[in-house]
């Protein structure tokens, strides 16, 4: 059984991390202190843990699913799924060529930017699932 692993925002602890009832205890990481930088707090917090993990992002972290993606897999730990919770869209090639390496979803909330539905339209063309269903569906199979 994977855990879910609420990754934050730039400033603040992921805001859906308190609205799911879950069948684990999720792992919710802190937002990283000033003057450090975003990828390497959320990478050093991820390597406490095991645990196979399904990495859920809000907004526009988001983009950084490809570094997490080869952080976990470069400590023979990769992640489970990625959840994108009204994403900007991580960016596919480049120095993480093989991401993703787990399956996709993306979910939009009735808050969704203008950005994020782009995203979606895109994500719906590289094969990645995109729902409107709350959280708690997406993640009842983890």
């Amino acid at each position: 059984m994977a855990v879910v692993a609420y990754l934050p925002t730039d400033d603040a602890v992921n805001p859906f991390a308190g609205s799911v009832q879950l069948k684990t205890s999720p792992f919710v990481v802190s937002s990283p202190p000033p003057n450090i930088r975003w990828v390497a707090h959320v990478s050093a917090e991820l390597a406490k843990t095991a645990e196979p993990l399904v990495l859920v992002f809000a907004g526009a972290q988001a983009v950084h699913a490809p570094a997490l993606g080869f952080s976990r897999r470069s400590l023979r730990r990769p992640a489970v799924a990625y959840v994108l919770i009204d994403p900007m869209l991580p960016q596919v090639g480049g120095d993480y060529g093989d991401w993703p390496d787990a399956p996709v979803t993306v979910l939009l909330t009735e808050s969704a930017t203008e950005l994020a539905k782009e995203a979606a339209l895109q994500s719906r063309l590289r094969g990645w699932t995109v729902t409107n269903d709350p959280l708690t569906k997406v993640l009842e199979n983890y």
